[in-house]
């Protein structure tokens, strides 16, 4: 296989996005922040290589789904993910998913949350509750080495009304294997990334149950297969797509600053040009290696958090208002992704 490929496929699904009937679709519903929202689906794409394999209809269908709830596809926050599912005809779609950070997101902008929070309860601790009030205290100590059996969801609203609800992960388990559609495909969150899927299982069960959500949101939210039936997006057919001439692996990893001078031109390993073309995950090591543009280029992960923000916020502004070519745009892209992930790995003192 060529080591295009990958990339062509990226740039089919970036051409899609960004076609005037695609982008009309999402302003009509977003007005001037639709092409954050149609960004924020490329860099999902960015994350994910198999989403390369699904229609980039289904990806941007999905993306507007989300944005329905005004949930940002950016795996980098969390709130809305594009997960890659077999069709009925064995080929790849992509389906909304709203993460556990979007549903808390959702609820703390009513403007009625004081706090909404998640937290594990580990082995050796034991939830009592106050049958008189309902509230809910922890009690005991936990073993060593800790090992977490469950979890604690709670919340306050401004009116000083308290709930807390407490689910072991046996009890989501059988949640999700009565209620969740998706819990038995391999793909799904509930194989995937269990953590994630308790959290949101615990944290809707709590909001629906005795919090709140804005009414529109709660019925998007409901089911996670419901089409978007009033802002149906074109086949990939009926689109305008403006052709641009793909740049090479070589070039793309050079402009990127992630070849290798030291050596004369080694033949590329396939897993090592999967890497580094824009179309795979990038990992926080990857993100240290991008260089800047200056004489002499410095690394990402030896940049300042102050050069860092200012690095992201010029890459973010080029984006928005440069008249870009598409090849010039892919790498910027991936040049403000590896930005970002370096100042989130920072932030968490994760380097």
């Amino acid at each position: 296989m060529s080591d295009l490929v990958p990339y062509q496929s990226y740039q089919e699904i970036v051409n899609y996005g960004r076609s005037p009937e695609v982008m009309q679709s999402f302003a009509r519903l977003l007005g001037r922040d639709a092409p954050h929202y149609v960004q924020s689906a490329i860099m999902a794409v960015q994350a994910n290589d198999r989403l390369l394999q699904c229609t980039p209809r289904s990806i941007f269908q999905s993306a507007l789904r989300a944005a329905t709830l005004r949930l940002s596809c950016d795996p980098a926050l969390g709130h809305a993910w594009l997960v890659p599912y077999k069709n009925k005809n064995g080929g790849l779609e992509a389906q909304f998913q709203a993460g556990w950070k979007g549903v808390q997101h959702m609820a703390l902008r009513t403007g009625k949350y004081r706090y909404i929070n998640v937290a594990p309860i580990f082995d050796g601790e034991e939830v009592i509750e106050d049958r008189i009030t309902g509230s809910l205290s922890i009690e005991g100590e936990r073993k060593y080495p800790k090992k977490e059996v469950g979890l604690i969801a709670s919340f306050a609203l401004l009116s000083g009304y308290a709930k807390s609800i407490f689910m072991t992960f046996d009890e989501m388990e059988a949640h999700g294997k009565k209620y969740s559609k998706s819990y038995n495909r391999p793909d799904s969150v509930w194989n995937t990334n269990k953590a994630a899927a308790y959290h949101k299982t615990i944290l809707l069960k709590l909001l629906r149950t005795y919090g709140y959500l804005n009414p529109s949101d709660a019925a998007i939210l409901e089911d996670d297969q419901v089409e978007v039936s009033d802002l149906e997006l074109p086949d990939e057919s009926d689109v305008t797509i403006i052709e641009s001439k793909p740049i090479t692996t070589k070039e793309a990893n050079r402009i990127l600053g992630m070849d290798d001078d030291d050596e004369p031109e080694p033949k590329p390993k396939p897993e090592v040009v999967e890497a580094e073309v824009s179309t795979d995950p990038m990992t926080i090591e990857d993100a240290c290696k991008v260089e800047t543009s200056d004489n002499p280029p410095k690394r990402y992960g030896d940049l300042t958090m102050t050069e860092l923000v200012a690095r992201f916020n010029e890459l973010n502004y080029q984006l928005k208002h440069d008249n870009l070519e598409p090849d010039e745009r892919a790498i910027k892209e991936r040049k403000m992704n590896a930005a970002k992930m370096v100042i989130d790995a920072k932030r968490n003192k994760e380097i």
